[in-house]
């Protein structure tokens, strides 16, 4: 399958942190065929805002036909999705990108800041396989803006969600 572009409903809007969100998406045609590491192009509402905001992929529930994605406030477009609530609409296009690409070794997920939350799927898919590398989270958190329990717990969730 490729690109898509619709209109996803967002299921939900989280404050992580200061000026970092955690926005849920149903956008069934998009999480049919997401893989780790990919990207959605988000346009905002304002019709001033031509170009959209590229932002990675943090979870990817293909049955339940939604996205995750997490990102940090950094002009005035993401400042307008930080406004969006539970029920509004919001374009996108995606999946987009080649995604992280997977091999038997053993992985280690090295990320920092607002590049670690793409990196949670691809940990997911690795334990599926048999890999264990929520280990390298430990490291990753050390240097980024979130602390380790905020990494742990949204892999738990997401393993409990799933």
């Amino acid at each position: 399958m490729g690109k898509k572009q619709l209109t996803a409903k967002i299921i939900s809007q989280t404050k992580l942190a200061d000026g970092i969100y955690d926005m849920r998406l149903q956008a069934e045609e998009i999480a049919a065929c997401a893989k780790p590491g990919q990207f959605i192009s988000v346009y905002v509402n304002d019709k001033s805002k031509i170009l959209p905001r590229p932002i990675s992929i943090c979870g990817i529930d293909a049955e339940g036909g939604s996205l995750r994605i997490v990102y940090r406030i950094a002009g005035e477009g993401t400042k307008q999705m930080a406004g969006y609530k539970a029920g509004d609409t919001v374009k996108i296009l995606g999946p987009l990108g080649n995604g992280f690409t997977m091999k038997p070794e053993k992985a280690v997920l090295i990320g920092g800041g607002i590049g670690i939350p793409p990196m949670l799927e691809l940990a997911k898919q690795l334990e599926r396989e048999g890999q264990r590398p929520a280990d390298a989270a430990k490291a990753a958190a050390k240097q980024s803006g979130f602390k380790k329990s905020e990494i742990y717990q949204g892999l738990l969730r997401e393993k409990q969600e799933g």
